[in-house]
């Protein structure tokens, strides 16, 4: 090969490279493919996050505000709430997915706004009939502030994390879920009193 072709095809090689590292897909929360436009304006837009795809470097939305069905049975056992399960109780669950910029600044950290958003929520599961509230964690690291207003657990063997909260979503997140297996959940910072209205929706 004459040094021509050489410069040719290295030239060739460098102009193809970027493409093959940097190219990347969008998918909308159905899974279809959509267009870099699209996926941006439904983020900036829309109550949605962007989150890794399944090929590295894809990315998909998600939807903040999930609501369906599920196997309540299954999330009740591994609470130990079986007996709410069988009285009809529907569960409330908050979820920490470990110190981030959002729950640890200031505004999310005064321990007096911690205490008031802990007694509303024991007022909407008491105006619901709902079981007392569960605060499951993924990583334990910041949670130090919420000494002396309430305590948290891990989440038992992943399955909150597996079924509904399987990214870091930034501040805290919550579900809330209905023995008959109806969910609505917000995935991220959320005003505690979506937890009433979710309730009143399930």
């Amino acid at each position: 090969m004459g040094e021509c072709s050489k410069r040719a095809g290295l030239i060739g090689l460098f102009l193809i490279l970027p493409f093959y590292l940097y190219s990347q897909s969008y998918f909308n929360e159905l899974g279809n493919r959509i267009t870099y436009a699209d996926y941006e304006q439904k983020i900036l837009s829309g109550p949605y996050f962007g989150v890794p795809g399944a090929k590295e470097g894809d990315k998909k939305l998600v939807h903040r505000m999930p609501a369906g069905l599920t196997n309540a049975k299954l999330f009740y056992e591994k609470l130990g709430m079986l007996a709410d399960f069988q009285a009809g109780r529907p569960m409330v669950v908050i979820f920490y997915p470990g110190k981030d910029e959002c729950n640890s600044a200031r505004t999310t950290s005064d321990p007096k706004t911690l205490s008031s958003d802990y007694s509303a929520v024991l007022r909407y599961i008491k105006k619901h009939g709902a079981a007392a509230p569960v605060y499951l964690y993924q990583q334990p690291h910041g949670l130090e502030k919420y000494e002396g207003i309430h305590s948290w657990a891990p989440d038992p063997e992943g399955v909150f994390t597996k079924q509904f909260f399987s990214f870091p979503y930034p501040c805290k997140s919550f579900v809330v879920l209905s023995p008959k297996g109806n969910y609505r959940a917000i995935l991220g910072e959320f005003p505690i009193s979506q937890i009433d209205v979710a309730l009143k929706k399930l």
